[in-house]
């Protein structure tokens, strides 16, 4: 089976490294290529045929936003994930509004970060590449994602749904005529019901599950 090829953007070669080590003895994926510079990027892409990025969310002359103007600008369709020691949620929020595929911080266990690239890979690439047996999980954890969203009720994924849509909480309150703690409470009850930690997991969550988010 063809293995995914992996491109890894950051200022800290040890970075690299760390990647190579979790994926040494994987049979899905291998990190083929490393750099700093914005200028290497297009090139290293085409003359690879990388798979999926990996990237600080900046770097020696660029950040994520420089990435993908080239992926626009380039026409290059391939998962862009952050890969950052940042841990602003607004931030992170607002990149993957902007178009990056995932999200995750450098503090993250190496099982973890496994985890979010498969399941990155698995929406891209996972009815021709993924083993069975990482097709199955998968399935299995958007099927049990999609009863949980389908277990809210009609006022919490109304709320879910302007969440999305960027909307603050006062906007959410304004546009369904209830006071900003009980938006709070909702979100709050929302993030509980899908089992999510943050507001970027439950960002990630809905953008999987919510068909028109405009």
């Amino acid at each position: 089976m063809k293995k995914l090829k992996i491109l890894i953007i950051d200022k800290d070669p040890i970075i690299n490294i760390g990647f190579k080590s979790i994926f040494k003895n994987s049979s899905i994926f291998e990190i083929t290529s490393f750099t700093n510079s914005k200028d290497e990027i297009t090139d290293i892409i085409c003359q690879y045929e990388i798979d999926l990025v990996i990237s600080e969310i900046n770097f020696k002359n660029g950040t994520i936003k420089d990435i993908l103007k080239l992926f626009k600008k380039n026409n290059i369709d391939v998962p862009l994930l952050v890969f950052t020691s940042e841990t602003n949620e607004k931030k992170s929020i607002n990149l993957l509004k902007l178009g990056v595929s995932g999200f995750m911080t450098k503090n993250l266990k190496k099982k973890s970060i496994r985890q979010i690239i498969e399941d990155i890979a698995f929406s891209k690439y996972g009815s021709k590449e993924l083993n069975k047996f990482t097709r199955l999980k998968n399935r299995f954890n958007f099927d049990y994602n999609t009863e949980k969203v389908n277990s809210l009720s009609k006022r919490e994924l109304q709320v879910l749904k302007l969440f999305f849509r960027g909307k603050r909480n006062i906007e959410i309150s304004e546009k369904l005529n209830i006071n900003q703690k009980t938006v709070n409470t909702y979100i709050t009850r929302i993030m509980k019901k899908l089992e999510v930690n943050s507001k970027t997991d439950l960002f990630l969550l809905a953008r999987k599950h919510i068909k028109q988010p405009y």
